[in-house]
């Protein structure tokens, strides 16, 4: 996107880079200089001369962390008005509006999206802001990725120069957990049937049909035997080593009754013993945490 409106493409991103104060995002733009070439890093900041940062929540409780961490600035024109505006996604789920004044310079303070009853649009955690006519009405829709999976839509429904979102409704559902207890150990990816957790999309017509496609990534974790181990045997000691770190994890009944050297004392023989079972499994088992990408065409 155009960031600066110089002509030249910008790239534009969240981060998690302020850690010298209280934990939080910058949005990071690496302005092109054209020819492919770009420009170091740098914090986008407002027309205050400070760094946009999503905006703490009222209450000023431990929930401002993942509130305040951007997961996907989206540039775009949210009202209409012919200038750039930026929607953020965060930890928390829910999604902000900076709005643009023009040459790449953007209001200091944001303000959170709503629906229609004036409720924040949110989905599980991670928001992923994806803004398209999806349903043909000449306005922009919202989409998000979530962190549980699945696709999320939020139709525009208001009026020329004034969004107004119904509430969240799935269009693609998650095919189930991260994978690792869920599907146990398999041969290879073929059991997988649709996006796990940490979704992440776009829209573009993949196969030249003049149709808008979806593309969704994701993260999953696949069991697969480990070398010199069969698929049966595999199997059969996995499911076993699962019942020993669930007993592993059991708390005794009268923890909350126990002082605070006692529980620390529970814990740490805990993760030893965690520790040790990990050795185990990966004797039987090769975890690999990964992420596909799967394409939904429009009809």
């Amino acid at each position: 996107m155009d960031v600066n409106g110089d002509g030249k493409l910008d790239v534009l991103s969240g981060s998690y880079s302020r850690q010298d104060q209280d934990m939080a995002g910058l949005f990071q733009v690496l302005y092109g200089e054209g020819d492919g070439k770009y420009r170091k890093a740098e914090a986008l900041n407002g027309t205050d001369g400070e760094p946009l940062i999503l905006p703490r929540k009222a209450s000023g409780d431990d929930d401002d962390v993942v509130v305040r961490i951007c997961t996907r600035p989206t540039a775009v024109d949210f009202d209409g008005d012919g200038t750039l505006d930026i929607v953020s996604g965060n930890f928390a789920g829910t999604f902000f509006l900076f709005k643009g004044e023009g040459e790449g310079k953007f209001a200091p303070t944001a303000t959170p999206l709503v629906d229609r009853k004036g409720q924040e649009l949110r989905v599980d955690s991670h928001s992923d802001p994806v803004f398209f006519d999806w349903d043909g009405d000449g306005d922009l829709d919202l989409l998000s990725g979530t962190a549980m999976g699945g696709v999320m839509l939020a139709t525009n429904v208001g009026e020329a120069g004034a969004p107004a979102f119904d509430g969240f409704v799935k269009v693609i559902p998650h095919s189930g957990g991260h994978g690792d207890s869920e599907s146990g150990v398999t041969p290879d990816d073929s059991h997988l049937t649709g996006p796990k957790s940490a979704t992440r999309i776009w829209i573009d017509d993949v196969n030249g049909d003049q149709k808008a496609d979806l593309l969704v990534g994701d993260s999953t974790t696949l069991i697969l035997p480990a070398k010199g181990v069969s698929l049966e045997d595999a199997q059969t000691q996995y499911a076993a080593l699962m019942e020993r770190q669930a007993k592993i994890w059991k708390q005794p009944e009268n923890f909350g009754e126990l002082t605070e050297n006692e529980r620390e004392a529970i814990q740490s023989k805990q993760m030893e013993r965690y520790q040790e079972l990990e050795l185990e499994f990966k004797k039987v088992v090769d975890r690999q945490m990964t992420g596909f990408v799967w394409v939904y065409h429009r009809k």
